[in-house]
């Protein structure tokens, strides 16, 4: 073998032993999102980098060719999977394992194979014959069609690297930015060497400089990954995230562009739209739906048909917009609120018949039993009467109680600085005189001023105060106190106490647990009011029994607290 050492073939034999080095850092990588074809575009441009590096040394014509083969090998598959690496890299992983990448990795094997045998058809090149340039044993031949049709190919499917790295530095925000410019600036060098070869462009244009350039590409390669951590960050994770939560949801989702007409659905959207596949992407919105929908609406309703049975859905449009800002479409969500509106409907219905109907005839069966009690001189009848006046005036007392929560919740809030101290004293007062037996007494200092809603606060501490008057016994002793005023910055706990029997276990099961049944429910209205008023209010309940029970309600928003003093 004819070797002449030459300082021309350090610069590829430099990029050579580069691409060792960082395929020894990369192989922990490999299973990570276009691990595996990052790898094997290094190994190509080992190969490639390599081979024209000892090739440079090499003046035997025949050997020389040779060298040829691995070359062109690196030279056409370093861009097939460079672009694969982009592609998985970035979430487009479908891509690399279509057709269209099967014909290309067939173009290029083509190459391959056409270089190899190219004495026998000269459709690569023609006139190959060594030409030193200082020293180095360059070779110059005759450009013939398929050359140009393999290098068109490379510099084609590295564009489209760049492009999709570029959209990725765009697109996909700051933690990802350092690593896409980087790999995709890294094309740059490599490109503008090839393209002087294949152009003959300079003072020698047997020298390829490509290899020596591709030193730059890896520096750029070596950035992203050592300083950038691009396979720990990887952008395949917002971009199948996205698609993800959109696709995969369990909820209808349709793109529109701005005259309405559809640009994507999700795969619920064409379930419950287009079961039969008669419309899509294409069409007009309203003709996929079957409703019509004002696109710039926030929030609005649609009526659809679908399965034979016609569901309500809440629609909530987004606007999406470009990068400049300019509004290019919408994207529609549609909620099926089919459930919850048939059972508000029930429940409206039932609460009417609770309201009115039941409330007038507890009100006539409440005075005739008041008319038989007084009526009576048989103390049996008198005894009957007053049980059934005594239940009767119970579920309207329940009824009331349920109303008066209805119209607490239901109307606006009215959050306003409440002074704690004196709300307080005025539910004690209140009960003081209903309950003339009953003893309340009250701890809480003045000072203590709260953000809050004051309606339903007075409520759920009235239903505290009544829920331990009547069940305290005949001389029953109700405190209400603060706790541990410094426990919690933003929030004060009360604690509403009485030395009764305690609440049962049952019913405070039945609110840790979220639900009745037929054999775990309360007695009343009471207990649940006390938890939906917290919950409305953003704070909780808890409960604790101890000779007594002691019910803690955190009150948030808590705005001026009192002064040592004032304690």
């Amino acid at each position: 073998m004819d070797l002449s050492p030459t300082w021309l073939a350090l610069g590829p034999l430099a990029a050579f032993a580069m691409s060792l080095y960082f395929l020894r850092h990369l192989w922990p990588y490999r299973a990570e999102p276009g691990g595996w074809l990052f790898i094997a575009t290094i190994v190509c441009e080992a190969i490639w980098t390599g081979a024209y590096g000892v090739a440079l040394t090499v003046h035997d014509p025949t050997l020389r060719w040779v060298f040829e083969i691995p070359i062109w090998f690196g030279k056409s598959f370093i861009t097939v999977f460079f672009l694969a690496f982009v592609l998985e890299y970035t979430g487009r992983g479908e891509l690399v394992r279509s057709k269209w990448m099967g014909l290309v990795a067939a173009m290029q094997t083509t190459s391959v194979l056409l270089v190899a045998t190219n004495p026998l058809h000269h459709l690569a090149w023609s006139n190959y014959h060594v030409e030193p340039v200082f020293g180095a044993a360059t070779v110059a031949y005759t450009h013939q069609p398929w050359l140009f049709v393999t290098m068109l190919t490379f510099y084609f499917l590295g564009g489209g690297a760049m492009v999709v790295l570029v959209d990725a530095f765009v697109s996909y925000g700051e933690l990802y930015r350092g690593q896409t410019i980087a790999v995709a600036l890294s094309l740059i060098a490599p490109f503008a060497a090839n393209l002087a070869w294949l152009f003959e462009i300079g003072p020698v244009p047997a020298l390829d400089l490509t290899t020596s350039a591709l030193a730059v590409h890896l520096g750029f390669d070596f950035y992203a990954f050592f300083r950038r951590n691009m396979f720990e960050q990887t952008p395949a994770a917002r971009r199948i995230g996205e698609r993800a939560a959109i696709h995969d949801l369990g909820t209808p989702v349709v793109i529109a562009d701005s005259e309405g007409r559809v640009i994507d659905v999700n795969e619920e959207a064409e379930r419950v739209f287009d079961p039969d596949a008669t419309a899509g992407v294409g069409d007009t919105l309203d003709s996929l739906v079957g409703a019509q929908l004002d696109l710039s609406a926030h929030e609005q309703s649609a009526t659809v048909r679908t399965d034979g049975e016609r569901r309500e859905y809440s629609v909530t449009s987004s606007p999406v917009a470009d990068s400049t800002g300019t509004r290019v479409g919408y994207t529609l969500v549609f909620q099926d609120v089919t459930a919850d509106r048939r059972r508000k409907q029930r429940l409206e219905v039932l609460n009417r018949v609770l309201r009115h109907n039941l409330r007038n005839d507890l009100s006539k069966i409440n005075g005739y039993a008041e008319l038989i009690r007084d009526g009576t001189d048989d103390p049996a009848i008198e005894g009957h009467a007053e049980t059934v006046l005594r239940n009767g005036r119970g579920l309207a007392e329940l009824g009331d109680k349920a109303r008066e929560f209805e119209r607490a919740m239901e109307g606006e809030r009215h959050r306003k600085r409440v002074e704690l101290h004196a709300l307080v004293a005025e539910v004690a007062n209140d009960f003081r005189t209903e309950y003339p037996d009953g003893r309340i007494e009250t701890d809480v200092p003045e000072g203590l001023e709260l953000e809050t809603d004051p309606a339903i606060v007075r409520l759920l501490l009235s239903n505290l105060v009544e829920n331990a008057l009547e069940h305290g016994g005949d001389d029953p002793r109700v405190e209400i106190a603060l706790a541990d005023a410094e426990a919690t910055p933003r929030s004060a706990v009360l604690e509403v106490r009485d030395d009764g029997p305690g609440i049962p276990d049952h019913e405070v099961a039945v609110l840790t647990e979220g639900g009745e049944n037929d054999l775990e429910h309360g007695s009343g209205l009471g207990l649940w009011v006390v938890e939906w008023s917290a919950s409305a209010l953003g704070g909780d309940v808890s409960f604790e029994r101890d000779g007594g029970t002691t019910v803690s309600v955190r009150l948030p928003g808590v705005v001026t607290r009192p002064t040592p003093s004032a304690s």
